[in-house]
């Protein structure tokens, strides 16, 4: 055990602090104090004595670090065996043959594969009716087809658990038995001492004993790329283990320098251990779309079993319970397969797919296809700050010099002496360096035909002392072309590469480093902050040498070093009205969230043979003259702002979440539009430190989430997390966007969870969807797809469901009424998997309508099949198709002179094989004849059906909009389909052979009439509702008739 005897053991920590992590894997609800990652972490407040006695048996030597031995062999094993090795858990995963066999679980498949067995044992029943063979077997075929298509979108490997894998090391630089040796990362033990330097990947979380200029860079954890100086002092506890930056995070890189630390967490136990855990030991949500179609599939098995039981029921007693097998199965298969729109998944997937298409086109990559409909239902987009909002380039965006403030790149009258000494610190005391990548575009700054000599002559000048032999800088010409340098690939911190890119923009790098040689250089850290440059310029015959100072770093810590300043009028002594002018123009960029880095410069004279040394304190540090300084931010993308406009015309709310400090983000909020702070106006807006998340009561979210805009700043993984769920305890639909491991748990739980392109591979696994250009724009236009893809699903459900009712009718009144089949179960099959499935897939083409990104997100309660589209399908839609089908049928019996009443229980025994003659006016019908009309008659209501719906899909284009302002021939699709669709319904009725495997003839043309006729009826009836929910729409007797 290590520490004290009163000190709790590290195991019995770790059990009371992560208690969350086992009621994650049972299921359980998670509290906000229990799933704080940092509350268990409190060796960053301990100092080194207190390190050593805690770890007593990793012999850490407290006087002298670097002599700690650290655990023995035979201790390290020890623990190994009794804790386990350092790695993260996997979950269970499916196999493929249960994800298969899984498809056939759907119910309904399971009523058609009912279906299928019952029109079996019809055939079974009676051999000579191959009719109901066939349709058993065209049945299983679709049923397997479609089981297989849904098993191939939705395999998916289960990559979450791999991908933090694939962040960790496989082996690292141990101290053991006061050896440096390297091990396998899994088996590291708490106790272990671990060597890091600039390149490795950290194994464990780890208390730093020994720092030595070590640069991490946390962005798998905290998903901000700026490199962190790290330290070994303890600091106070009101600071977390992410601010402490004395423990270095399993899973991070080290950028540069080296350190020694002692593990003190291990595999889940380690903070991306807790996340992974927060991310895989959630169950995975059904999207809306997926759990409005089980709805609705419920309803059709149990509407479509109880008309068919009931039919049977009525059917029994009129036939006088003849043939009974033979009526419960052909009234349930007719019923099964008319009730549910065997075409329908198909027709569900195309409209997905066509949007999943225009969406990648646009570089949005969806994994679940059907996530697209949420998408277009949420209200609240939670997205990341940088490199969503932001373009994740650090840019130097503006420069202060002289009093004066120059926004991007300098005019001509702005190139001043100051200005060129500011240029040059920013270019050689630099520490990042361009790659010998190609460009991907002709970056080169162009000047003009004379200048560039000019500006190397006064750049030259400037360096040797030499300004002052007449050049002068703002007299010179100089076209300068302001490019886009973002491209040009380097290496460095984010702020160092964004003076070098800035700086290359105005003058030779190349050349200035060429003909600069650096002596001394004092790299930048934490403590310090700033960047010291000695340059050796001339050399004098006496020994002594002039040498340059240059020095950039912390703006107010640089000015304090000074006592002159640049002006337009030269070099002059810093006055309170200079400082004035300093601090005025500091506090306006740093309170609009700029990063700021001020330069100063200076000569001295010193023996050239002299060794630099700053404990020697043998250069000057003191008396220097402050140059200017330039401010830094990652500047927004050009689309944001559009994007945020769009989304508040919308009705869908912003919320920024981000790492960032709080006066960035907000900053950030509002040149990007999604806050405003207009004095005297309401605040509609609030900014949320994450240490503040946690604590905030049920009344504070309800108030917060009621405002038009949040933005939470200094977030951690369980915050994010926490910031989802309230949004959803409140019935909201919450999308969230991220990047980096620490987002991967908010993705996972978020009903729409959109990773980066860019992100790492954990938030991409963990998401919903991918942004490939990571522009938040993008979402913008998914939202849109995903409201499109709603109202076309709609209008499909319209279009298909209303002839459910004729299909189903012509059972009833065969089974009540003893009349002739309307309609073959082949027939109802043809239409379901043949006619109808171009004008459906046609509707997934169908342009939006004109107000589509003027309305707010549809209600949580809103359903994707609502009462009233079941209402329009059943009742006065489906009834006028309905109508036009048994005219068209009653248009058959006339041709042949038979009166309708005295069809009236004529079907009980006649219109069969074998059944008696059948007389009506006076004229006998043989029984070859009767079964050549009764086909006939279901060709009639075959063609009704089909025609009707060739009308019908005129009137279900749109929603609110008038079918002839939306534009009757604008979407060429639905044009074509209806073509392929008339000539499938001529093939199925006047084609030999063809019409009579489906049980059809041909038809009188009266039929065709009859059913135009009602058809015109079908679109005048949905212009006039169309109309008045345009014209009426909060009438409540108007609500009734809208879908």
């Amino acid at each position: 055990m290590y520490g004290r005897k009163k000190s709790i053991t590290f195991t019995e920590r770790i059990k009371r602090g992560f208690c969350c992590i086992r009621k994650a894997k049972v299921g359980a609800a998670t509290t906000k104090n229990d799933r704080n990652m940092t509350n268990t972490f409190t060796e960053h407040t301990w100092d080194i004595e207190k390190i050593s006695s805690y770890f007593n048996q990793s012999n850490i030597d407290v006087q002298i670090p670097s002599r700690s031995t650290g655990l023995t062999t035979t201790n390290a094993t020890n623990l190994l065996n009794k804790n386990g090795p350092n790695m993260l858990p996997k979950p269970k995963e499916i196999t493929n043959f249960q994800l298969f066999i899984s498809q056939f679980m759907n119910l309904l498949w399971a009523l058609l594969l009912t279906a299928d067995v019952l029109s079996f044992i019809s055939y079974l029943a009676d051999t000579s009716q191959l009719i109901n063979l066939w349709c058993a077997v065209i049945i299983f075929i679709m049923i397997v087809f479609m089981c297989c298509v849904s098993f191939y979108q939705e395999r998916e490997a289960r990559l979450v658990v791999k991908s933090f894998e694939n962040l960790l090391p496989d082996q690292c630089m141990a101290i053991r038995d006061g050896k440096e040796i390297f091990v396998e990362a899994k088996d590291l033990v708490v106790g272990d001492l671990i060597k890091v330097s600039g390149g490795t990947k950290v194994a464990a979380d780890a208390r730093l004993i020994i720092c030595s200029g070590l640069k991490v860079e946390t962005s798998s954890i905290t998903g901000e790329s700026e490199p962190i100086d790290y330290q070994v002092e303890e600091v106070p506890p009101n600071i977390n283990i992410f601010e402490a930056h004395n423990i270095i995070l399993n899973g991070s890189l080290v950028i540069e320098g080296e350190g020694v630390g002692v593990v003190i967490r291990t595999g889940t136990a380690t903070v991306i251990g807790q996340i992974a855990t927060m991310t895989t030991g959630q169950k995975d949500n059904k999207s809306l779309l997926e759990l409005q179609m089980i709805r609705f599939v419920k309803f059709l098995v149990v509407l479509a079993t109880a008309i068919a039981l009931i039919a049977f029921i009525i059917g029994g007693f009129v036939h006088k319970w003849k043939n009974v097998i033979q009526l419960l199965c052909n009234g349930f298969l007719v019923c099964a397969i008319g009730m549910v729109p065997c075409g329908f998944p198909a027709t569900v997937t195309s409209i997905i797919t066509v949007v999943a298409r225009r969406l990648a086109s646009k570089q949005v990559y969806l994994k679940k296809l059907d996530i697209c409909e949420a998408i277009g239902s949420c209200n609240i987009i939670a997205s990341d700050k940088t490199g969503t909002l932001t373009k994740n380039v650090m840019t130097v965006t503006d420069v202060w010099y002289c009093n004066h403030k120059v926004p991007g790149l300098p005019n001509d009258e702005d190139l001043t002496d100051p200005m060129y000494r500011m240029l040059e610190i920013m270019g050689i005391c630099n520490s990042a360096k361009f790659t010998d990548q190609k460009k991907k575009g002709p970056l080169m700054v162009e000047v003009g035909p004379s200048t560039g000599e000019k500006m190397k002559t006064a750049m030259k000048s400037m360096i040797c002392g030499k300004d002052k032999d007449g050049f002068d800088a703002e007299s010179q010409i100089v076209d300068i072309h302001t490019l886009d340098l973002s491209e040009k690939s380097a290496l460095g911190t984010p702020s160092e590469v964004a003076m070098l890119r800035y700086s290359d923009k105005l003058v030779d790098l190349a050349q200035l480093q060429r003909e600069n040689d650096v002596v001394f250089e004092i790299p930048f850290n934490s403590r310090r902050k700033w960047h010291l440059l000695i340059i050796k310029d001339d050399e004098l015959p006496n020994g002594e040498c002039q040498y340059k100072l240059l020095i950039k770093g912390a703006s107010e810590i640089v000015i304090k070093m000074c006592n002159d300043i640049y002006t337009k009028d030269g070099v002059t002594p810093i006055t309170d009205t200079e400082m004035a002018y300093f601090d005025e123009a500091y506090s306006f960029y740093g309170s609009n969230g700029r990063r700021i880095i001020g330069f100063a410069e200076t000569r001295f004279m010193a023996p050239s043979n002299i060794k630099f040394d700053l404990e020697k304190g043998n250069f000057p540090l003191t008396d220097l003259t402050f140059v200017g300084f330039c401010a830094i931010m990652d500047p927004p993308k050009d689309e944001t702002a559009d994007a945020i406009k769009q989304c508040r015309e919308a009705g869908i709310k912003v919320f920024m979440v981000t790492g960032d400090h709080q006066i960035t983000a907000t900053a950030i909020g509002k040149e990007i539009g999604l806050i405003e702070d207009c004095p005297g106006a309401e605040k509609d807006w609030e900014t949320v430190c994450g240490e503040e998340v946690s604590r905030l009561s049920s009344a504070d979210w309800d108030r917060l989430i009621q405002m038009k805009a949040l933005i939470f700043a200094r977030t951690t993984p369980e915050q994010k997390l926490l910031i989802v769920e309230e949004c959803q305890k409140r019935k909201q639909i919450i999308a969230m966007t991220g990047d980096g491991v620490n987002d991967a748990p908010a993705l996972k739980r978020a009903n729409i969870g959109i990773a980066m392109g860019s992100g790492s591979e954990v938030a991409k696994d963990s998401a919903d969807v991918i942004l490939m250009n990571d522009n938040f724009a993008s979402i913008v236009d998914a939202v849109r797809e995903g409201r499109l893809m709603f109202d076309n699903l709609k209008k499909l459900l319209g279009y298909t469901q209303i002839h459910s009712y004729p299909e189903v009718f012509p059972i009833i009144i065969n089974f009540c009424f003893g009349m002739p089949v309307g309609i073959t179960s082949l027939q109802i099959l043809a239409i379901d998997l043949g006619t109808e499935i171009p004008p459906g897939v046609a509707m997934s083409k169908e342009p939006a309508e004109s107000d589509i990104m003027k309305k707010p997100p549809r209600p949580r309660s809103k359903l994707l099949v609502s009462n009233t589209l079941l209402a329009y399908s059943y009742t006065y839609a489906g009834i006028l198709q309905t109508l036009g089908c048994f005219l068209s049928y009653c248009c058959v019996f006339w041709s042949h002179n038979i009166n309708i009443s005295d069809l009236w229980m004529s079907a009980i025994d006649g219109w069969q094989e074998g059944g008696p003659d059948f007389y009506s006016n006076g004229r006998r019908f043989t029984v070859e004849e009767q079964l050549y009309i009764g086909r006939q008659a279901c060709s009639a209501w075959h063609m009704g059906i089909v025609f009707g719906q060739f009308w019908h899909l005129f009137a279900t284009r749109t929603r609110r909009q008038s079918i002839f302002v939306h534009g009757v021939f604008r979407n060429i699709h639905s044009n074509m389909a209806l073509i392929i669709e008339l000539i499938g319904i001529l093939i199925f009725v006047y084609c030999p052979g063809i019409n009579e495997f489906i049980g059809g003839a041909p038809i009188p043309w009266t039929c065709w009439i009859v059913v135009a006729a009602v058809g015109w009826l079908i679109i005048l009836q949905g212009e006039i509702r169309k109309f008045f929910i345009r014209r009426y729409p909060a009438n409540k007797v108007v609500r009734l008739f809208k879908w």
